[in-house]
């Protein structure tokens, strides 16, 4: 009797294991994106795609990075330049306490942009994502536009990515994929 009851209690505590070990906390929206690099995942976002499907493109950068490129005018701050920046990117204020990278075309007669942007927390990120959805230009370059526009949002990071059809779609599943 004893070894029956100690096989039953020892199955009782292997299913408790088992059980508890697949919660994840309560967030059904973890993944590897969590705590990803914003730069790294950038690149992740073009796996799958050739070179026919993307125009000649800079590496990811943050803004302060880019801001360093731009030549200030006067009574202009860095911190303005970024503020800019954030706006022509994201088409909407920037955030304090936000982290941006951009994965652009370099030259082309493509139009390509992939912007990712990671919240701090406590902000509304389905907010802010339906704000930058409803706003985003895919028209913003001088002489093409971009067929499609996705905006996508796992955990605090939100993907905005305007491009051609088939481009747009592999990256926004790529990022998804970070999630899956």
């Amino acid at each position: 009797m004893k070894k029956v009851l100690s096989l039953i209690l020892c199955a009782v505590m292997v299913l408790a294991l088992v059980a508890c070990g697949s919660k994840n906390g309560g967030d059904t929206d973890k993944g590897i994106g969590d705590g990803m690099p914003l730069k790294e995942m950038a690149e992740k976002l073009l796996e799958g795609l050739n070179e026919e499907e993307l125009p000649m493109m800079m590496p990811p950068a943050t803004l302060s990075e880019m801001a360093e490129g731009i030549p200030l005018e006067d009574g202009m701050t860095k911190e303005q330049v970024v503020d800019e920046l954030f706006k022509s990117y994201l088409f909407v204020p920037a955030i304090e306490g936000a982290d941006v990278v951009t994965y652009d075309s370099a030259i082309g007669s493509i139009a390509h942009s992939v912007v990712l942007l990671r919240l701090p927390e406590g902000v509304d990120v389905e907010a802010v994502r339906a704000d930058i959805e409803a706003n985003a230009n895919p028209a913003k370059w001088i002489c093409v536009e971009a067929e499609k526009v996705n905006v996508v949002a796992h955990g605090n990071t939100i993907l905005l990515v305007m491009s051609e059809t088939k481009t747009a779609d592999t990256i926004a599943a790529n990022f998804d994929a970070l999630w899956a």
